[in-house]
């Protein structure tokens, strides 16, 4: 793998290469396989905590509704519209969502609302075709009463000055360590852009890369073109699972399909978040079962099942209970104290059993619960994703028995036990069938896009993003794909042989930063200047993504 050198000639590598993730910053050369520096992004996006597990807490959502409420009678003068909001206790428990920031990649068309109205950028979607029309729902469709809201809106909306502002800011700490790591002065950067998020932004990005005197111009590409120069296909679909969405682009030819371009809302945010929610509630349940306290001979013995398995965890209350040498009703399965036999057995079965006990309440009854829940929860999202990477994976169906290995996390001094149902289950949110943002919906979402004519695109699949590093992910979306493909009637007989995940050697969250360095290097993408922002080239074009066709 190329690697920079110091002493290389700056010359050989005259560009800067630039990728602002929404968890991570990849920036390094041209033509080199891996970047120079990597920086965790500072928030982009605010995380609105009201709109998690909202089901739960019907008053926030019925706090939020008269807010949204007041915002249409300012809109219109103190006039009450005819279509007015009015959330009862029993509407609340519906499923909303509430998606912020219009001109965004998740507000797409399908979400807009039927009376166009601009309530300070806010919008009722309801699920899926369910909008708020003449105070009733428009369809009866199932509700999720278990569904999971996350929900998180762009951080300055669309005030250009703060963006401006932000990413001044940012690009001179990129930039100033960058020069001090590399002495190299490149006049030119490559921008790597997500081209669905909203045009503000990339403007504002572009407009303090260009205006700044140390660099003379930009080039950009599409983040889901750039990684077709590492496999050289011109027909691909490109998978991106990623830190907020999971996202597909079909690419024909070298020409993305923009029409058919599908996101769900999904992704490593909402996984850590899990992580975060199923530890807190192991320790919860422990804590609840540590209260289950029988005596015998004068002695006190905790009595602890297997966490995620029910069964288990009844045979369990079932063994303790006929430990008595007077209970002959089960007398066979009895560990009596006069049965030799049986004692021992329980020198190799349960004296192991016990040992584990021992060693899980020993880290359980370390902190007290109040103690280390408040731990979990001043847990960084970094310190998450360590968790999620090194210790969770993904089953590849829901047959598969989970590994039953328990993980002892050290956290700043604390002992942190990562129980197996943890380690599987945070993960499963992307597929999910009580949240409608899963990985099955957004393969049948844009099945349902293409025509007969376009089936062969999906000959080959390419996955980037950061979660594509999870374990056992690879095989659960083919999995989910070729159900998609049995479902539909529009895919020829045994399509699914033909069906090639395509895979390098360069690791998935580096795909489009290494793909945008090899084209980059090629020097066929247009250049920008500051003559183009006052021409307002720029800004047209990174509103219509008119360059972004691959080119061999």
């Amino acid at each position: 793998m190329d690697t920079y050198k110091k002493n290389d000639n700056e010359n050989d590598y005259k560009y800067y290469v630039l990728q602002i993730g929404r968890k991570y910053t990849y920036v390094g050369l041209c033509g080199l396989h891996k970047p120079v520096s990597v920086f965790v992004t500072p928030n982009i996006f605010v995380y609105n905590e009201k709109f998690h597990n909202f089901v739960e807490d019907t008053y926030k959502v019925n706090e939020m509704m008269d807010y949204i409420n007041r915002k249409r009678e300012e809109q219109y003068k103190n006039e009450k519209s005819e279509k007015m909001l009015d959330v009862s206790k029993d509407q609340s428990k519906e499923d909303i969502k509430i998606v912020t920031d219009n001109q965004t990649d998740e507000c797409l068309d399908k979400y807009q609302s039927s009376d166009n109205l601009d309530y300070n950028n806010e919008e009722f979607v309801c699920d899926t075709n369910n909008i708020y029309e003449n105070n009733k729902f428009c369809d009866k469709e199932e509700k999720h009463n278990k569904m999971k809201i996350y929900h998180y809106e762009y951080k300055y909306n669309q005030d250009l000055y703060l963006w401006r502002t932000y990413f001044d800011e940012y690009i001179f700490h990129i930039f100033h360590n960058m020069l001090i790591k590399t002495n190299n002065k490149s006049k030119k950067v490559i921008l790597v852009l997500n081209m669905f998020i909203p045009t503000i932004i990339k403007y504002a990005l572009c407009i303090a890369l260009i205006e700044n005197p140390e660099y003379a111009c930009i080039s950009y590409i599409n983040d889901l073109i750039s990684p077709l120069y590492l496999c050289n296909y011109k027909t691909c679909v490109v998978l991106d699972l990623g830190y907020i969405n999971c996202r597909i682009l079909p690419i024909m030819d070298g020409v993305p399909l923009y029409h058919h371009y599908t996101y769900v809302n999904n992704g490593g945010f909402y996984i850590n978040q899990e992580i975060k929610k199923l530890l807190k509630e192991q320790y919860m349940s422990r804590y609840k079962k540590r209260e289950n306290i029988i005596s015998i001979n004068g002695d006190m013995k905790l009595c602890l099942g297997n966490y995620d398995n029910n069964k288990n965890g009844d045979n369990n209350k079932n063994g303790d209970n006929n430990k008595n040498g007077d209970n002959n009703k089960n007398g066979d399965n009895n560990k009596n104290g006069d049965n030799n036999k049986n004692g021992d057995n329980n020198k190799n079965g349960d004296n192991n059993k016990n040992d584990d006990n021992n060693n899980m309440n020993y880290y359980l009854n370390l902190y007290p619960l109040e103690e280390i829940i408040n731990v979990i929860n001043n847990m960084t999202d970094d310190d998450i994703e360590i968790i999620k990477i090194k210790y969770c994976y993904i089953k590849k169906d829901s047959e598969n028995i989970p590994c039953n290995k328990y993980v002892l996390y050290k956290y700043n001094n604390y002992d942190i036990i990562i129980d197996p149902y943890t380690r599987y289950k945070a993960c499963e949110i992307l597929f999910e069938k009580e949240y409608d943002q899963n990985m099955y919906s957004l393969f049948s979402s844009i099945v349902q896009k293409i025509n007969i004519f376009e089936t062969y695109i999906f000959s080959n699949i390419l996955l980037v993003g950061g979660c594509s590093n999870i374990k056992g992910i690879l095989s659960r979306v083919a999995q989910i794909f070729f159900q998609v493909l049995r479902n539909e009637k529009k895919f020829p007989p045994k399509f699914q042989d033909n069906v090639h995940f395509l895979l390098s050697n360069i690791s998935p969250n580096l795909r489009q930063f290494v793909g945008a360095s090899i084209c980059s290097s090629m020097d066929n993408l247009p250049d920008y200047t500051s003559e183009e922002i006052l021409n307002n080239v720029l800004y047209d074009h990174l509103s219509e993504d008119i360059y972004m066709t691959f080119k061999t």
